[in-house]
Order: C-alpha cells, then sequence, then structure tokens
C-alpha cells in the first residue's frame, strides 16, 4: 500500500517539460468541417511525434459541425502535448464549436476585444424538430458540463453558452474562470505561459517551456485550396452561377462559354458537399426552379412558371444547409439578391426566346412568303416563276403573263402560289 501511494504521489508531482518546439496551428475565418478538423488532428499527431513543448491553436470561427469538434476535443484530451487554445486576433471570436475547444484546452486564452460562447443548437421548429433541438441541447450541455468540470472551469457559464446562447467578451470570461488568461498576441501568450504549472485532463502535472523555436503547422495542399471555399455563402455563389450557366447553354445552344462556367462552378460546388452537410430538400427546390423556368421556354404561361421558379429559388437556397448549424445559416439578405440575379438572368433569356419566336421567317422555304419574283413563263393558273434565281413550279388563282413580276403568297409543298405584283398595290 506505501509503494502504491508513492506512485500515485509521484503522478500528481509537476513532470519536467518536453524540450521541443512551440507547434502553432492556425485557424482564422474558417468554419469547424471536416477539412479544418483533419488539419487540427493532424497538428495534434505532429506535436506528439516530435515531442512539442506546446501546440498553440489560433482560434477565429464562427463555429461549425458537431462531429468535426467533437473529433478535435477528443485527441485535445488524450494527447501527449499541452495544448492551447488562443482565441485571436483582436476582434475575432470562438463561437459555437470554436467555444467547446476554448472550454476543453489546456489553456483557454483569448486577445483583446474578442468574444466566445453562443453555442446553442438551432432548429428549425415544430414538435419532431423542437424535441430533436432539445435532445441535442442536452446532449451539448451534458458534453460542455463535463470537459469544463475536468478543465477546472465555470460549470454554470459554460452550460448557459449552450443552453440560453450566452456570449463573454475577453474580460467577462477571464474574470469568470471561462478562460486563464488575456494576452494582446501570441509572443505576449509565449512569455505569460513560460514556467506555467498546468493540469492536464488525465490529472497530471506539467511545468510549460515556450522559449523553443515557434514554428507553423502548414496545411496539406487540398485544406489550402478547397479550405477556403468551404463557406455556405461562396458556396451558394458557385451553385448559383452553375445553374445560370446551365440554364443560358440550354436556352441558347452553342454558346459553350456559359456552359463551361456553369459545369465548372457545379463541380466546385459538389466538391463542398464532399465536406459540409446538404439539405436535399433545397436541392429539390432548386432543381425545380429551374424545371419550371425551363419549362416557360415551351409553355406560355403568362408568368406564372416564372413566378414558380423564382419562388422555388429562395426557398432552395434557403433550405440548402440545415438550419441547426448555426455557421452553416444563410440570411435572407444574401439569398434574396442572389436569387433575384439568377432570376434576372433567366426571365431575360425567355423574353429573348419569346421574342425570336415572334420574328416572321426570314430563311428557308417558309421564308419565300412575301418575296418578289418574275414570271417565267404564263401562270394560267400553272406556269413557273423565278424567286431568288431558282425557277419553281407555280399556281395563280388569276393569269400572269410571262415576264410580269410576281409577289409570293404561300408554299404548296414545292409549288409557289403567286400573284401579279400590280394587283396588290
Amino acid at each position: 500500500m506505501g509503494l502504491l501511494a508513492l506512485l500515485a504521489a509521484c503522478a500528481l508531482l509537476p513532470r519536467a517539460p518536453a524540450s521541443g518546439d512551440v507547434l502553432v496551428a492556425t485557424l482564422h475565418n474558417d468554419i469547424i468541417h471536416p477539412l479544418s478538423a483533419q488539419y487540427l488532428l493532424d497538428a495534434i499527431a505532429d506535436a506528439d511525434v516530435e515531442d512539442a513543448a506546446l501546440l498553440v491553436i489560433e482560434l477565429d470561427t464562427p463555429g461549425g459541425l458537431v462531429d468535426p469538434t467533437k473529433e478535435v476535443i477528443q485527441h485535445m484530451t488524450a494527447a501527449r502535448t499541452p495544448i492551447v487554445v488562443f482565441v485571436s486576433p483582436s476582434a475575432g471570436r470562438a463561437a459555437s464549436a470554436g467555444f467547446y475547444m476554448l472550454i476543453a484546452a489546456d489553456v483557454a486564452a483569448m486577445a483583446p476585444g474578442t468574444n466566445t460562447g453562443a453555442a446553442h443548437p438551432v432548429g428549425l421548429g415544430g414538435s419532431a424538430d423542437a424535441t430533436e433541438s432539445a435532445k441535442a441541447e442536452n446532449d451539448l450541455a451534458a458534453f460542455v458540463r463535463t470537459i469544463a468540470l475536468h478543465r477546472g472551469r465555470n460549470v454554470e457559464l459554460s452550460e448557459k453558452a449552450v443552453r440560453e446562447s450566452s456570449s463573454y467578451t475577453d474580460g467577462e470570461a477571464l474574470e469568470q474562470g471561462l478562460i486563464d488568461l488575456v494576452a494582446k498576441d501570441r509572443a505576449e501568450l509565449l512569455a505569460k505561459l513560460d514556467g506555467w504549472t498546468i493540469r492536464r485532463f488525465d490529472e497530471s502535472k506539467v511545468v510549460l517551456r515556450t522559449s523553443g523555436t515557434v514554428r507553423e503547422v502548414r496545411k496539406s495542399f487540398l485544406q489550402r485550396t478547397i479550405g477556403p471555399l468551404l463557406h455556405p455563402e461562396l458556396v451558394l455563389l458557385f451553385l448559383g452561377l452553375g445553374v445560370m450557366g446551365l440554364y443560358v447553354e440550354i436556352s441558347h445552344p452553342g454558346m459553350i462559354f456559359p456552359g463551361i462556367v456553369g459545369v465548372l462552378c457545379l463541380l466546385l460546388a459538389a466538391l463542398a458537399f464532399q465536406f459540409l452537410p446538404m439539405n436535399t430538400v433545397g436541392i429539390l427546390f432548386l432543381a425545380l426552379g429551374l424545371g419550371l423556368f425551363v419549362l416557360e421556354l415551351k409553355v406560355t404561361s403568362y408568368g406564372a412558371l416564372t413566378v414558380g421558379g423564382i419562388a422555388c429559388l429562395v426557398l432552395g437556397l434557403l433550405l440548402m444547409f440545415p438550419r441547426d448549424v448555426p455557421a452553416l445559416r444563410v440570411s435572407l439578405a444574401f439569398v434574396l439578391p442572389l436569387a433575384v440575379t439568377m432570376a434576372g438572368v433567366m426571365v431575360f433569356f425567355v423574353v429573348l426566346v419569346a421574342r425570336a419566336r415572334n420574328v416572321p421567317i426570314a430563311t428557308g422555304v417558309e421564308g419565300m412568303v412575301g418575296e418578289i419574283g418574275r414570271a417565267a413563263t404564263n401562270v394560267a393558273p400553272e406556269g413557273r416563276v423565278y424567286v431568288h434565281g431558282e425557277t419553281w413550279e407555280a399556281r395563280s388563282v388569276s393569269p400572269v403573263a410571262s415576264g410580269a413580276e410576281i409577289r409570293v403568297l404561300a408554299v404548296e409543298g414545292t409549288r409557289l402560289l403567286v400573284e401579279q405584283k400590280e394587283k396588290l398595290a
């Protein structure tokens, strides 16, 4: 028993700090989605492999998806390397999913002028949705309580951020025990942390040494190129441009350029949907809107199909992403101008097609009607005439003398119905 007690006491003593570098993973103005989460998981793994002294996650996020966030937190609490979540730069935020990461860190820090909180899941309303929303709220409230309890942070205020969407400034968070310190930048943060003794999630203690080399954790090529595009507004913009491009190509075949741009934009949107959750109902509304505009080209509805198409576009864009993910909610102020622009382009081409239908035919056999020619023989009632340098079999109700000017009245198969021009004066 004495030996076990001695071992337990030794486990609680501060461990010698790692002698490695300080790694920094930066996530600025990014949503927590599978791609950005993988970047943080890679940073945690690299820090452990390199025996880093510290991993600093500089965070500025409006939130993100629950499952990737929980996966990141699971790796944070199990990591051998101490992890600091630093909300920066000033005017940045760690909202929703970012709040959970801040609470779960070994050291929680914020820059002046930042804020955190607003972690309540928001649903669409209704009885079934209300039940699901309550389940999600209770689950996340329990999740944040247990994290805050193990980290020695304010459990009550952490839960209020989930249940009441409470938000806190850097000063309020420090004063009320949600974070450990406030630092104006990374240099001040590392200076303040040097020599700190922290308690890890497994109750062990570590003395931080932050005087080593500071190195940035680089993102992969996919994370650098696709990551910045994974914002709901950008994805909807690509989707809108893609739909408009294809519609222009459908209504005016052979233009090529709009079709190429449309396909490229739709491919980018499809790539984004591999990492962001997509609402099938929104896609169906968007497809229905496009279908109504295409139908307007074939059916005269006096604008009814166009109005229905505009309504479907607005609903489709609003419902494209799940509304219960705050970071993915798109405002009507963004959707309405986009939908109106899309509808305006489509209406413009509907009008062009309608006008083209009303233009008299000027080519082919039908284009012969109204043309002036000359009788090659007597047409009484049948004969031959010259029109556009061609000889035609012709028929006339009244006799036409050879050499007289004639006007084509109609086309009867391969024969023309003509009349002497002077009689039409």
